[in-house]
C-alpha cells in the first residue's frame, strides 16, 4: 500500500436529547485521511486501527466537503467513486469492524463533520468498497534559495509535484498568504523578476488572486500548471515576519525596553528616529489602545543581545512596526546605552473569533496580535481560560471542550498565546496571566485551540425540601434529570431569576435546604438580575463543578401582589415545586416576608 498522507481531524455528530435552545452540537474528534497525497480511498479512525468508509449513495457535495476538510478546495470529477454497498448492524464505534454511513452533505460545509450522517457499523464492507476521491488545491508551500527561512522563492506543491509561481498580479495580499502558511505573521515584501534565482520544475501558479485572509492559496484563485505566459525569470519570491514584541524591566506588564525576537532570540531597537508614533505601533501591537510615553536612551536599562531595528519611519498607523521602513534586521549604527522603551495607555485586550465551526459560537480561536491574526495552543488550555473566551464574545460561557487534535483545521500565522492560566473573572485572555511571551511558543498549528461557547437555554427549575412551596433546593431539569446547583458566587441577583420563574416577584434570602442527590448541574452561576431564565444567566456548562452536596443552594422567595393560584396536591416536604418559563406556578397570594 502506498504510504498514507493527508491527514486531518473531523468530527462525528452526537445526537444530545435537549430541551429547546439548548447549546450548540458537541462533536467527537476522528481522523481522516486518503490512501496517496491528493487521492485516494478515504479512511476514518477515532485511536484505533484505521478503515474505509463506505456509502451507497455518496455524492459529488460529500466529496467536496471531504476534500475541503483536508485543505484542499474541492474533488475532481468524474474521478469521485464510491460503491454499493450492504450495510448492515449497529452499535459502538469500533475500527476493527469498518466503518460505514450515509453521510448527507449540502456541498457548502467546511468539515464532513457538520454534514447531517446516518452511522451505522458493517463487516459486509470491506476495503475494495470504501469511496475515493481526488481532490484539487494548494496545501503545500516553501521558499528556495533565499539567506533564511523566512525568504526565498516560492514554490507550491501541486499533484505530486514542486513548481514556481509567476510574479504576474502578484501582491502583499497573495504574500501575506503564502507566509502564514509557513507560520509567519504576515510578509514583509514581494520580489518580482526571479531575485531569488530561477526555478528549474514546471511553473505551476499564474495571476493569482487573493483577497489576503484565506488559509491558503488553494483558496485563492490561480490559473494551474499549463496556463500561464512566464519564464522562469518571472518567478515571484517573498520574505516574511515573524518579529513578536515584548516589554521588560518596566515594573507592570504596559511599560519597559522594547524588545523583538528575531531568529530565535531576543533584542533590542536603537532609538535613533524613535518617537511617539514608533511607540504607538509597539503599543497597539501588544493590544494596548494607544502610547503614553516614548523614551530613548536606555531609559529602562541597557538590554543585552543583537540591536534589531534602526531608524523608523513610522506615521503611528501601521500595525507592526517593521512596517515603518526598516531596511535590514540587524543594520545599525548604536549601542545598548540607546535602547527605546515605552509606557502604553490603558489596558490590554485582543480581538478574538472562532472560525470554521458550524455555527458562530464554536470553532477555531484565533487572535489579532502582533499586527496579524494567529491562534492558541492547547498544551495547558483549561476550560478556564475557553470560559474567558466565550464571555468575551458575549456568550453564558464554555462547554467542555475536546482535547487532542484541532477538529476545525489547521489555522495559519503565528501560534501567539500559550498557557494563559486565567483565573476565570478576566475579561480578557491578555489581563490572564500568560505563561509564553506573546507569539514566542513551542507550539505549531497541530496544537491549535477550538472552543464551544455555552448560548442561552430555557431550563426548568423546582424547589424541594422547604416547608412551604415558596422556599427550598433549587434543582434543574437538563436532559431528562434532576440536578442540584452549587452555592459558589450565588447571590441574591441569583436567586431573584429563579423566583421570578416560579412565579413569585422577588427573592427574600438564599440558603440551604438540606443535600440533594444524583448529580450537581450548575456551579459559577452569575446573573444580573434580569435574565428571564437561570439558562440565560452566565455559568460553567453542565456538571463541571468543584462542589458537593453540602453546597447546595436554596432560595427564599415572596410575591407583594395577589395572583392566580396553581394548585397541587403535596403531601411531603420533598414534593417540588416546578417553574417552567412559559408557565407562572405561583403561590397562595400575598405572603408576608418570612
Amino acid at each position: 500500500m502506498k504510504d498514507l498522507h493527508s491527514i486531518a481531524c473531523i468530527c462525528f455528530l452526537l445526537y444530545i436529547s435537549r430541551v429547546a435552545n439548548t447549546t450548540s452540537p458537541q462533536y467527537e474528534p476522528l481522523e481522516l485521511r486518503l490512501t496517496s497525497e491528493h487521492e485516494g480511498r478515504v479512511e476514518v479512525s477515532n485511536g484505533g486501527p484505521w478503515g474505509p468508509l463506505c456509502d451507497d449513495r455518496w455524492t459529488a457535495n460529500d466529496a467536496n466537503v471531504v476534500c475541503r476538510t483536508l485543505g484542499y478546495t474541492h474533488a475532481l470529477f468524474p474521478n469521485v467513486t464510491g460503491h454499493d454497498v450492504e450495510v448492515s448492524g449497529s452499535g459502538d464505534l469500533e475500527m476493527d469492524e469498518v466503518f460505514s454511513d450515509t453521510v448527507r452533505c449540502v456541498g457548502n460545509e467546511t468539515n464532513i463533520a457538520f454534514c447531517p450522517m446516518n452511522v451505522s457499523f458493517s463487516d459486509r464492507c470491506d476495503e475494495n468498497d470504501g469511496v475515493n476521491v481526488n481532490c484539487e488545491g494548494i496545501v503545500k508551500v516553501r521558499l528556495e534559495d533565499g539567506t533564511s527561512d523566512r525568504e526565498g522563492r516560492v514554490e507550491v506543491f501541486h499533484r505530486g509535484s514542486w513548481g514556481t509561481v509567476c510574479d504576474n498580479n502578484f501582491g502583499l495580499h497573495e504574500a501575506n498568504v503564502v507566509c502564514r502558511m509557513l507560520e509567519f505573521g504576515f510578509a514583509d515584501r514581494y520580489y518580482a523578476g526571479g531575485l531569488f534565482g530561477a526555478g528549474t520544475s514546471e511553473i505551476l501558479v499564474d495571476d493569482l488572486q487573493c483577497m489576503g485572509d484565506e488559509l491558503n492559496i488553494g483558496q485563492c484563485s490561480p490559473k494551474y500548471t499549463g496556463t500561464h505566459n512566464c519564464t522562469h525569470e518571472s518567478d515571484v519570491g517573498i520574505s516574511c515576519v515573524a518579529l513578536p514584541v515584548r516589554l521588560v524591566e518596566g515594573g507592570s506588564p504596559n511599560k519597559g525596553r522594547v524588545e523583538v525576537h528575531f531568529e530565535g532570540s531576543w533584542g533590542t531597537i536603537c532609538d535613533d528616529d524613535w518617537n511617539m508614533k514608533s511607540g504607538n505601533v509597539v503599543c497597539r501591537m501588544l493590544g494596548y489602545p494607544g502610547v503614553l510615553k516614548a523614551y530613548g536612551v536606555a531609559y529602562y536599562g541597557e538590554g543585552i543581545g543583537q540591536i534589531i531595528l534602526d531608524r523608523f519611519e513610522c506615521n503611528g498607523g501601521e500595525s507592526h512596526i517593521a512596517r515603518c521602513g526598516q531596511d535590514i534586521y540587524g543594520k545599525h549604527n548604536c549601542g545598548h546605552h540607546e535602547d527605546s522603551g515605552v509606557d502604553c495607555s490603558g489596558e490590554a485586550t485582543s480581538n478574538i473569533r472562532l472560525r470554521d465551526g458550524p455555527d458562530p459560537s464554536q470553532g477555531r480561536l484565533e487572535l489579532y496580535l502582533m499586527g496579524a491574526w494567529g491562534t492558541a495552543c492547547l498544551r495547558n488550555w483549561t476550560s478556564i481560560d475557553s470560559s474567558v473566551v466565550c464571555r468575551k464574545l458575549g456568550y453564558l460561557g464554555a462547554a467542555d471542550t475536546l482535547s487532542g487534535p484541532t477538529s476545525y483545521g489547521k489555522g495559519t500565522g503565528l501560534v501567539l498565546v500559550q498557557e494563559p492560566r486565567c483565573e476565570g473573572k478576566e475579561s480578557d485572555l491578555l489581563q490572564c496571566d500568560i505563561a509564553y511571551p506573546l507569539g514566542v511558543t513551542n507550539c505549531t498549528h497541530d496544537e491549535d485551540v477550538w472552543v464551544n461557547c455555552l448560548q442561552k437555554e430555557n431550563l426548568e427549575v423546582r424547589l424541594v425540601g422547604g416547608q412551604s412551596s415558596n422556599k427550598g433546593r433549587v434543582e434543574v431539569l437538563h436532559r431528562g434529570r434532576w440536578g442540584t446547583i452549587c452555592d459558589d458566587n450565588w447571590n441574591i441577583l441569583d436567586s431573584h431569576v429563579v423566583c421570578r420563574m416560579m412565579g413569585f416577584d422577588v427573592a427574600e434570602d438564599y440558603g440551604h435546604f438540606g443535600e440533594g442527590s444524583g448529580v450537581i448541574l450548575l456551579d459559577e452561576v452569575q446573573c444580573n438580575g434580569a435574565e428571564e431564565n437561570l439558562g440565560h444567566c452566565m455559568r460553567e456548562d453542565y456538571g463541571v463543578h468543584d462542589c458537593d452536596h453540602s453546597e447546595d443552594v436554596g432560595v427564599s422567595c415572596i410575591s407583594y401582589v395577589s395572583k392566580p393560584t396553581v394548585s397541587f396536591s403535596q403531601s411531603s416536604t420533598e414534593k417540588p415545586r416546578t417553574g417552567f418559563p412559559s408557565v407562572l406556578s405561583t403561590g397562595n397570594g400575598f405572603q408576608e416576608p418570612l
